[in-house]
């Protein structure tokens, strides 16, 4: 497991404490997270970037936005799944 996918795993841990009714993300690679063939709660998904966003900080020292205006711009759309967003966090933070 990467650094970043353990560090998403922690944000994980920490939005799934806050769903008391619903589905609970799951941690793994392959859970989507945006995408057309289905997702999590936008709510769950916001609380999920800005932990990690902490997370990351906390960690780096680096302060990074997940979800800027040029995400939605990208060729390949790295929120899909939790390892697309591993990928695009370890980009962020190098």
């Amino acid at each position: 497991m990467t650094d970043s996918l353990a560090l998403i795993y922690t944000a994980v841990d920490q939005v799934n404490a806050q769903i008391l009714h619903g589905s609970k993300i799951v941690k793994d690679p392959n859970t989507l997270l945006l995408d057309a063939d289905g997702g999590i709660d936008s709510l769950a998904l916001v609380n999920l970037f800005s932990a990690l966003e902490q997370l990351v900080f906390d960690k780096t020292g680096k302060t990074i936005v997940i979800a800027d205006e040029t995400i939605f711009s990208s060729p390949n759309n790295p929120l899909r799944s939790l390892s697309t967003l591993a990928a695009h966090i370890d980009t962020l933070v190098s």
